[in-house]
């Protein structure tokens, strides 16, 4: 089974959903409106074994993780968090105390980011630590930005930095960048025109917009933004950055947002047949970086 295909198969369907739904099954977060007022949602979930190691992490760094991939979409939106829910399946060993500290942490960073933990589920089972996180967001002013909207000339650009999040453990201890995308999206010169977080690898994140957009996107190797002397296939394939990745007017690009490093890193071109993402290399030659990146299939990612 490819991820890809699966999501391709519940897209279609989203010409059937009812009024309602403002922003269907495609972006970071989905939309409903609510009366006159707009209501964002997202689930994500953490997997021993896929996205956390047990064996090597802390319950309060798991715990947290849980919590910040969500808000890595909130951010991807522009928008505020307002409330989550967890749910958790427990293996029968884990232990009252040791859940205890996990739910602590799952509370305590919600708490952080003003986003309280209101509600969930537990199960205990015979598999491994399964986490589940739903979070409700708000535009509150802001129009949210989607994975669409992108135009022949505009440029790409990443907050922070690329590659290489796993051994850095970056991927536990990240910073989502919700007011750094409050800053852009307010801003009418500097909001970008499609935008979305970064957790599957640049090369798979990007080819969404692409396809979003129909359009093509280039990269460039000497422009990519290195987390701890990563190279390009780490930058572009790794994943779990948790950066913002997002296109805009060439001529309105800031070097920061809300403290956070900004960096044109290529440029949104024709699509000649099928959308694609390339890398333009060092030496001139071009690679394909088409969904290069992390998918869910049979695999681990940690």
């Amino acid at each position: 089974m490819r991820e890809l295909n699966l999501l391709q198969h519940i897209y279609a369907h989203n010409d059937q959903l009812p009024g309602l739904v403002q922003i269907p099954p495609g972006d970071d977060m989905g939309a409903i409106q609510l009366g006159d007022q707009t209501l964002l949602l997202a689930v994500d979930q953490v997997i021993d074994g896929i996205h956390v190691d047990l064996k090597t992490t802390s319950l309060q760094r798991i715990g947290r993780k849980a919590v910040t991939r969500n808000l890595s979409d909130v951010a991807a939106m522009a928008a505020v968090p307002l409330a989550t829910l967890a749910t958790a399946t427990l293996p029968r060993t884990f232990g009252q105390d040791r859940a205890e500290a996990l739910f602590d942490a799952m509370r305590q960073t919600a708490q952080q980011y003003q986003c309280p933990l209101v509600g969930g589920d537990m199960a205990i089972g015979d598999g491994p630590l399964h986490l589940t996180v739903t979070i409700l967001a708000k535009p509150d002013g802001i129009e949210p930005v989607l994975r669409s909207g992108s135009n022949i000339g505009d440029v790409i650009c990443v907050t922070g930095q690329l590659g290489r999040s796993l051994p850095t453990g970056h991927h536990l201890d990240f910073l989502p960048r919700l007011q750094a995308a409050r800053t852009l999206a307010s801003d009418p010169r500097t909001r970008p025109h499609a935008m979305i977080d970064l957790s599957d690898g640049l090369g798979c994140d990007l080819k969404h917009l692409c396809d979003a957009s129909n359009l093509s996107a280039i990269l460039f190797e000497n422009q990519l933004p290195y987390r701890d002397h990563a190279n390009w296939t780490e930058a572009v394939g790794n994943g779990e950055d948790y950066e913002l990745c997002f296109t805009m007017d060439p001529q309105s690009v800031p070097k920061e947002a809300a403290g956070v490093r900004i960096s044109v890193i290529g440029q949104m071109i024709e699509v000649k047949q099928t959308p694609t993402v390339s890398l333009q290399r060092l030496d001139g030659s071009r690679v394909c970086l088409d969904n290069r990146g992390w998918e869910h299939q049979d695999q681990n990612h940690v």
